[in-house]
């Protein structure tokens, strides 16, 4: 056989079989292509919750505090009391501090964001049930932690087009949910009756780490806020200590309802 006809017999093999993957999985691979794009756009999104290396907790004397009727203790006695506490017609909190740090603290239903997604007229509960399944949409806490553990490292182009596609709206989703300062890590994380998330390290660029829990009877948010240049630098021990001493507070009339 001439060696031209050869060439044209690989060409035409080539050509054939580009086809063919274009044909099966072609979709698949612009949606991988396009979830490798959000992930150089948005680290964060091809980040996994990871296991906390720090648990220490910090000793330095403090306060203890009480809203939303949970108490917890930070590690620092320099709470500005004229410019802290609870922001009327709201459900939050805000802690300030002398150093210029501060923390801010958010009190939502156990079902908050699963209303808040379910109640979107865009957004079909069949369809989310297909993409999340059943147990996603038992909870808050199920339906992050779904969310959050879906990367890109879990597409291939060879699934189909129905999956390839529903795991792209998830890191879609998972990118919209990562607040400011996540890309320098997320953190699965516990405090007493509650689970959930950090997003980002003491010492991030951005200055803020937040902290997302979850209990079968209600959420918190907390966002701490790292003054550039201040004194009182914001560790992960500090952070550690906020949610090791979170627990429900026992009422007591004779007691401002914002701190004790």
């Amino acid at each position: 056989m001439p060696k031209w006809a050869r060439i044209l017999i690989a060409l035409c093999v080539v050509l054939l079989l580009s086809f063919a993957y274009l044909w099966f999985f072609g979709f698949q691979t612009l949606i991988l292509l396009e979830a490798r794009y959000l992930m150089r756009k948005t680290p964060a999104a091809s980040m996994a919750p990871a296991q906390l290396a720090d648990l220490s907790i910090s000793r330095f004397p403090g306060k203890k505090l009480s809203y939303f009727g949970y108490e917890f203790e930070v590690p620092w006695n320099d709470v500005d009391e004229s410019k802290s506490g609870l922001i009327p017609d709201s459900n939050k909190a805000m802690i300030v501090f002398q150093s210029g740090n501060y923390l801010s603290a958010w009190h939502g239903s156990p079902r908050a964001f699963l209303n808040t997604v379910l109640s979107n007229d865009k957004v079909d509960q069949n369809t989310l049930r297909r993409i999340v399944g059943d147990e996603a949409l038992q909870s808050d806490y199920a339906l992050y932690r779904t969310i959050l553990q879906m990367t890109p490292d879990k597409m291939t182009p060879f699934e189909s087009q129905r999956d390839a596609a529903n795991q792209a709206l998830l890191l879609l989703v998972k990118g919209i949910c990562m607040p400011t300062g996540a890309d320098s890590g997320v953190f699965a994380v516990s405090a007493g009756e509650f689970s959930g998330f950090q997003f980002g390290r003491p010492g991030n660029p951005s200055g803020q780490v937040s902290v997302r829990l979850f209990s079968a009877s209600s959420s918190l948010n907390f966002i701490f806020y790292q003054k550039a240049g201040g004194p009182t630098v914001i560790s992960q021990s500090d952070i550690n200590r906020i949610l090791q001493t979170l627990h429900g507070a026992i009422p007591n009339p004779s007691q401002s309802p914002s701190t004790r």
